[in-house]
């Protein structure tokens, strides 16, 4: 059921532009049956133009790839910046700020004149969350911790890696140099944006502790009525990493539908596993 002739115009009195195409439907070759079932990978979707890019139509199956799966994010060290295997283990956490991850001890002690003002900064919020928690739990009202943020920041990296990938636009690979002055923002309200490092409300000192001179910043902020939030340093993306990128203008529609169009995805594998055992293929 290809869609064609995808077309955007502005209307009177209307800001955002509105979107038209066409379906048509495929026939089956003379003399066969029309399947009754389509399966969902090939169901199409178009998202609609906006903000200076234009429409788009493909698949689910499409959306459920676009993004490459990644293992849960192992820290590089905090000193030498060395990357630990992401299939493995990880390297050991600063017994204080249960943070800060190290290759080695000689590292973890040549560092810690850097890293003892951060460190001190991690334990205090870390106690003023527990009370916080603690209140939340008393009182039978819910509580987002920076605990609870940065293990969702851990466990989707694969998507926290692609957003960075296209606000910072380090698929022009050299030629662009926004993850030095600017920080990527996620939130849901307005899902992602960018923000001059230097407008932020953090002091200097504080960044560069982060380490924001040699890496991205990412701030997680999941609700604007509160004063919550995480900020991250994530690495800069490897030459090879950056050689992979392009630029994904429906990089925001990606991301939002990944979740959806792989659960729609799988309902094709759950039949065709259904569809085996029914033909005896399967004992």
């Amino acid at each position: 059921m290809p869609i064609t002739n995808l077309k955007t115009e502005y209307l009177p009195g209307f800001d955002n532009p509105m979107t038209s195409f066409e379906i048509s439907l495929d026939k089956p070759p003379s003399g066969a049956k029309a399947s009754k079932k389509q399966p969902w990978s090939n169901v199409q979707f178009v998202n609609t133009a906006g903000d200076g890019y234009g429409p788009l139509s493909t698949n689910f199956g499409e959306i459920a790839t676009k993004i490459p799966d990644k293992p849960s994010l192992k820290r590089s060290c905090d000193k030498c910046r060395k990357r630990p295997d992401q299939e493995g283990k990880g390297y050991a956490f600063c017994a204080s700020c249960k943070i800060s991850c190290y290759c080695s001890r000689e590292c973890q002690t040549s560092h810690w004149k850097e890293h003892k003002k951060l460190c001190q900064i991690r334990v205090k919020h870390r106690k003023i969350e527990e009370d916080l928690e603690a209140q939340a739990v008393s009182n039978n009202t819910s509580f987002v911790s920076q605990a609870t943020l940065r293990t969702w920041y851990l466990d989707n990296v694969d998507i926290v890696d692609y957003v960075i990938a296209q606000t910072l636009e380090f698929y022009k690979g050299g030629q662009t140099d926004l993850w030095r002055t600017h920080a990527t923002i996620i939130s849901p309200a307005s899902f992602a944006t960018l923000a001059r490092r230097d407008r932020l409300d953090l002091s200097p000192l504080y960044i560069q502790a982060l380490g924001g001179g040699s890496r991205v910043i990412v701030i997680f902020i999941p609700n604007r009525d509160t004063d919550l939030m995480l900020i991250e340093s994530h690495d800069v993306p490897s030459v090879e990493e950056v050689e992979r990128g392009e630029k994904d203008e429906m990089w925001r529609m990606h991301v939002r539908m990944r979740k959806m169009a792989r659960m729609m995805c799988q309902k094709d594998e759950a039949g065709e596993e259904e569809a085996e055992d029914a033909s005896g293929g399967g004992r």
